[in-house]
């Protein structure tokens, strides 16, 4: 099977990180002990979660005129429906719509107005309506600049955080936002504009999970506005490295149900089969969902299943579409990979998805059941059953026929 059509590891992680779908949410500065006066707007989001709350793809594309526009009071937000709706489907995108703020309770609050800071401490419980989010934690503190173009929240102690499937923990989070500061440009304090920054840090036994895959680390650091992420491991071992397991089985269906709800097709239902999976291991990782890439490196393992795709390299890139699907995967530094039948080894090793081709590169070394290649470079089917190989630029190839009975010369695990 085409690993372009099922490989989707960077959607398992910009899920689980919220990149794809959650906007700020969490405005602390704009949490006020002395609630506002209410609003309504709908977002991106918020046609998000009607769709999880059950609402199609029709319905909820007729509220796409109303995006981004701000409602002072209830009645003008209900009177700027494009339908009509009974009272359940209201009171669902009321909910989604509004902009009312975090709600927290704790067992002990402090302030200090000359810092503009509060501390929650003890069963601290978070809730935001609008997002759909639940945090809790041991203690919370919040920070914010005096006219709030700075606010910063510091989660401690078994920081947790759910929204529908997806439920993200660690021992310590720092979420800090900055907001551009509007100044005239022709005076002095022009100079001392500062770059909008959104971004969240999350510190020890990371685990982030959802139906679709699991995402273990020691520290994740998220630019929320650059949509990208850095992921760092406790050491090099196979426990304390990064682990990315991603349920392409599952990204899928999740994928068919969305298009199912959009056209009928006459297929017959197809049989279940075995559940496709991909596990990545390495030291470190940098993801960056603007130019669709993922670099892990430090000992890197990637395998997939069930047929059994395994590489091994210093540092592996993948290379995906606007899409999330595969195009590329880059193997650099001691690349060994393994497939039922054959294994290889070289300095580099280029997979390409449109071909459906493999490029060694330095010391190429193939043994594919009786036969061992050797070559400066050597081109490769990705479908080991055409066991057609070829050198690059008329490069040569040695090969050699092994006996039946014979070793395997090398492995790569």
């Amino acid at each position: 099977m085409s690993l372009r059509k099922s490989f989707k590891i960077i959607s398992v992680v910009l899920l689980l990180l919220g990149f794809a779908t959650l906007e700020p949410v969490w405005n602390m500065s704009r949490v006020s002990f002395a609630a506002p006066a209410n609003s309504y707007k709908i977002t991106r989001n918020t046609l998000d979660h009607l769709q999880r709350e059950g609402f199609t793809k029709a319905l909820t594309g007729m509220f796409v005129p109303m995006l981004d526009k701000t409602y002072q009071n209830r009645k003008d937000f209900l009177d700027a429906f494009p339908i009509f709706l009974g009272p359940e489907q209201r009171e669902i995108i009321i909910r989604y719509a509004s902009t009312e703020q975090i709600k927290i309770q704790a067992d002990e609050f402090s302030s200090d107005l000359n810092e503009n800071a509060a501390v929650f401490r003890g069963n601290v419980k978070g809730f935001i309506p609008r997002e759909n989010i639940e945090l809790t934690t041991a203690k919370l503190r919040l920070v914010s600049g005096p006219d709030s173009d700075f606010e910063k929240l510091i989660g401690e102690g078994g920081v947790q955080v759910k929204q529908w499937d997806r439920e993200v923990r660690s021992d310590y989070a720092v979420y800090t936002q900055i907001d551009l500061e509007i100044t005239d440009a022709d005076s002095a304090a022009a100079k001392k504009i500062r770059a909008p920054k959104q971004t969240m840090e999350l510190q020890g036994n990371v685990l982030m999970k959802a139906t679709q895959g699991t995402v273990r680390s020691d520290t994740v650091l998220l630019d929320l506005l650059r949509q990208h992420a850095t992921l760092e491991g406790q050491d090099s071992s196979k426990e304390g490295r990064i682990r990315v397991e991603a349920n392409l089985s599952e990204l899928e269906t999740s994928r068919g149900n969305q298009d199912s709800a959009t056209q009928e097709t006459g297929d017959e239902t197809q049989p279940i089969s075995e559940p496709r999976k991909v596990i990545l291991l390495a030291s470190r990782a940098v993801l960056d969902n603007f130019k669709h890439q993922a670099m892990f490196e430090g000992d890197v393992e990637m395998e997939r299943t069930p047929d059994n795709l395994y590489i091994h390299a210093g540092k592996i890139t993948l290379r995906l579409s606007e899409l999330q699907e595969l195009q590329s995967i880059q193997a650099e530094q001691e690349v060994c990979f393994e497939q039922p039948g054959r294994v290889a080894k070289a300095n580099r090793a280029s997979f390409d998805e449109i071909s459906q081709t493999i490029l060694l590169e330095g010391d190429a070394e193939v043994q594919s059941g009786k036969f061992h290649l050797q070559g400066t470079t050597i081109n490769l089917y990705l479908d080991v059953n055409k066991g057609v190989a070829q050198g690059a630029n008329k490069a040569p190839i040695q090969m050699t026929i092994l006996g039946a009975q014979s070793p395997s010369i090398f492995k790569c695990r």
